[in-house]
Order: structure tokens, then C-alpha cells, then sequence
């Protein structure tokens, strides 16, 4: 029979059909294993040309989705929003460079007693100056900030000091690069500020919700609530994880101007865990204090046991800052002290600040470590202020006034799906983590 061009294709086509329907007949045990290895082959080939095409692509971070930090709080006023919603005169970067904010310049007179700012053209001169009047405790004591034109505001410093310009980058003023869009009980809702001056950040809005304890936390990141948070209990698979140790300790400071505490033996007695002779009782102040030291438990327990009866009384810094603090209401002081981005001995060990506001809670007063403290103030280069403190820390040590304990770590979890997780292992505070999390990323856009 002869069969038309026409139905060539129809035959084919029918012969393809007929065979792929009776595959099991149609071919032999070494055809079906040749045509098995072949498929083999074509998707191996083909998975190949797939990781390479998706390699060759540029992933660039996109803007979009929510972000949502779980906090525990009784209270969400008390949560520090940091650069989240606030900036500063300028910023310091993870290395420590000071990189311009809310100032895209300054000039600093010869004696580093004088600072003049230029502002970004939508900030005002004026509205810095009258935020600053409003919050005395941001300037060093003695120091005041004053208007030279709309867009120039001018510090003027009582004695030089080198840390003057980090102290500058704790965020202050309300130009941050989110805006509160929404506030309840348990929620602060933000969005983006869309006349941010520095770069914006990805996500297109931030939530910080509030948890009452540990377990609903906990709870809140299992159920997949929120999306990072500091300290959980057990992190859920597939998160990250970034442990940092934060430029926050715990200090002991034993009260030096109590008469029966100025001998310098009867403070080395103290810290040691013994009795001093004519001492039954002393009164203990505790302030802060989220987490207990094992060595300053240990050495309420030594002082216990040798027969000293402790009087520990268990204040708020709010508290303590209206009456036990300024008036040295205490024989020992143990306090959480956040030291911020530089730490500065003259606020702690100069004779000038140990009334009133001062933070020498020991009541210190030595002409040795004053002079060393004016001279730390006055030093720029890094080594040289490392060598004079060093120098102040050992005569401290010599008074017996003082325990410094070790820094506070903590770890922040973010869920798997954050891109771009970074957080370095140190900080100055947990609120420097929204100066990294402003890099943070769900998600991408392919080129």
C-alpha cells in the first residue's frame, strides 16, 4: 500500500504515540537501560545550566515586607526605639569612624574646646539647641550648645575632650529613618520616613511587639510571630543567630565618705568576704540589675557567712536616680552601667563628680587619678588613653573602692527569611542593633 507525502506526518506522529504507549514491548532490556541513562544525562546536564544561569545573576537586596522584634515589657514607653526613629550629629560605623548624620560637616578649634556643626539644609539650627535644653544629661557637664546661623549650631566645652564627638552619636533628635505610624498597648507600628537624609532602609515597616515574660516570647518565635528578638529560650530551626558582648557591665562601689569605711584595709576586708572589726551591717544597694554577677553572689555569701548582715535593698535607676544615688544613700553600690560608645574615667573617678549628679559613687578623691583623668580627656591618640587608663584602673585597684565585673553578653536571633544578617560581636548597646538591622532584607530583585 502506498501512503501519500501528506500522511507522512500523521504516521509518525501515530507511530510516536503508539510507541511510547507500549514501551514496555517496544524496546529491548539494553535499549531501555541506554534510553535511561540518556534521561539521566539530560537532567544532570540540565540542573548544571540552572546553577549556573542562577549564579551568573545579580541578587541586589529589594525594598518591601515587615519586620517585627519581639520585646519583654511592662511597658512599651520604656522600649529605646534608637536610630529607628531618631538620629544624631553624626554616626559612628562598626570601625569606629565618626561619618556624618544629621551634620554633613564640623570644625573643631586647635585647643578641641570649641565644635561647629553644619547641618543638613532641613534641619534647624534652632530646633537642635531647644531639644538639647530639653535633655541637660546628652552634653558633658559644663558644656553648651548655642546658634550661630539657621543651619550652624556651635558647642563650647569647659575642658577638652576627646571623646566629645562619639558622645555626639547617641540618637537624639526625631529624623530617623522611621516614623511612629501607630502606638497600642502592645504594638509600636513604624513607617518608613519618607524624607529620610541617609540611605532607606528595606523594610517598609517595623514592628516592636510587646511580651510579658520569657515564655510568651518564646512562644511568639515558635508560632513564627515575630521575626527576631533578643535571648530566647531555644532559637527555632532554620533561625540565626549573632552573640554580642555589650560595652554594659556591672560595677561594686563601696561609699568611701561613710566614716567607718574610709580606711582603705577595712574596703580590701569587704571585698575579700571578711568581717572588719565595728562592723555588724552594711546597707546594700542594688540598681539595674537585670542579671546577678556568680562573683558578687558569691561575695554577698562569703560577707554572710563571716557574720556581716547585709541590707539589700532592690531599686529601679528611675528610683535611684531621684534620691539614693545623689545622695550616696547606700554603703555598697552594685549598678548596671552602660558605658556607651566611649568610656570616660573622668565620670567615674574626677573628685568633681562625687556629689549631686556625679557618677563617683565611690566618693573618690585621689590628685593622682584626677590629674590622670584631665590628661585622658585631653589625649586623642588611642594608645596613649589606653596607657593612662591603664594606669587609672591600677590606682583605683590601689583604693579598694571598686569591683568591675564582666561585660554583659546577649545573642539576637532573626528568622531564617532575614537576608543580609549581620550584627558585630561588639557592641556599645543593644540599640546599636537598628543600626544594623536598617541593612537587613526580605527580599530580592534578580538582574
Amino acid at each position: 500500500m502506498e501512503i501519500s507525502l501528506r500522511d507522512i506526518k500523521r504516521v509518525r506522529i501515530h507511530d510516536f504515540v503508539y510507541t511510547l504507549k507500549h514501551w514496555r514491548t517496544a524496546f529491548t532490556i539494553v535499549e531501555k537501560f541506554a534510553i535511561a541513562i540518556l534521561l539521566v544525562l539530560v537532567l544532570a546536564t540540565s540542573w548544571r545550566w540552572a546553577l549556573a544561569a542562577n549564579s551568573a545573576a545579580t541578587h541586589d537586596p529589594a525594598n518591601g515586607g515587615t519586620y517585627i522584634e519581639g520585646v519583654i515589657t511592662n511597658n512599651l514607653d520604656t522600649v529605646d526605639l534608637g536610630r529607628l526613629t531618631k538620629a544624631a550629629l553624626v554616626r559612628v560605623d562598626e570601625k569606629g569612624n565618626i561619618l556624618p548624620d544629621l551634620a554633613t560637616k564640623w570644625e573643631v578649634s586647635a585647643d578641641k574646646s570649641d565644635y561647629k556643626f553644619t547641618l543638613i539644609p532641613k534641619v534647624s539650627s534652632y530646633v537642635i539647641t531647644d531639644i538639647l535644653q530639653k535633655n541637660p544629661t546628652y552634653l558633658p557637664t559644663g558644656a553648651s550648645a548655642q546658634v550661630v546661623d539657621p543651619t550652624t549650631v556651635e558647642f563650647k566645652l569647659t575642658s577638652p575632650d576627646s571623646q566629645f564627638l562619639n558622645e555626639l552619636s547617641t540618637p537624639l533628635f526625631p529624623y530617623g529613618p522611621y516614623k511612629v505610624d501607630k502606638k497600642t498597648d502592645t504594638e509600636i507600628r513604624l513607617k518608613i520616613n519618607s524624607d529620610y537624609h541617609l540611605k532607606r532602609p528595606y523594610f517598609d515597616r517595623f514592628v516592636v511587639r510587646k511580651y510579658e515574660n520569657a515564655d510568651d516570647l518564646q512562644a511568639a518565635a515558635n508560632r513564627g510571630n515575630i521575626t527576631g528578638s533578643f535571648d530566647l529560650g531555644s532559637v527555632p530551626n532554620g533561625w540565626q543567630n549573632a552573640k554580642v558582648t555589650l560595652n554594659k557591665k556591672h560595677f561594686l562601689f563601696i561609699n568611701s565618705s561613710k566614716p567607718y569605711l574610709k580606711a582603705t584595709n577595712v574596703r580590701n576586708q569587704i571585698l575579700s568576704g571578711e568581717k572588719p572589726n565595728g562592723i555588724d551591717t552594711l546597707s546594700v544597694l542594688e540598681v539595674n540589675g537585670l542579671t546577678v554577677d556568680e562573683e558578687y553572689a558569691a561575695l554577698k555569701d562569703k560577707l554572710i557567712k563571716a557574720g556581716v548582715k547585709l541590707d539589700v535593698r532592690r531599686v529601679s535607676l528611675k528610683d535611684a536616680l531621684s534620691a539614693d544615688l545623689p545622695k550616696r544613700n547606700y554603703d555598697i553600690l552594685y549598678i548596671l552601667i552602660n558605658e556607651g560608645s566611649s568610656y570616660d574615667p573622668y565620670l567615674f573617678w574626677h573628685s568633681d563628680n562625687r556629689i549631686g549628679t556625679g557618677q563617683n559613687f565611690a566618693e573618690l578623691a585621689n590628685a593622682d587619678i584626677d590629674r590622670l583623668c584631665e590628661e585622658y580627656r585631653s589625649t586623642e591618640d588611642a594608645a596613649k588613653r589606653q596607657e593612662i587608663l591603664d594606669k587609672i584602673k591600677s590606682l583605683v585597684n590601689d583604693e579598694k573602692v571598686s569591683v568591675e565585673y564582666k561585660n554583659i553578653e546577649e545573642t539576637y536571633s532573626a528568622s531564617g527569611n532575614v537576608k543580609g544578617f549581620f550584627l558585630p560581636k561588639n557592641m556599645a548597646l543593644e540599640t546599636d542593633r537598628y543600626n544594623f538591622i536598617l541593612s537587613w532584607y526580605l527580599n530580592q530583585k534578580l538582574f
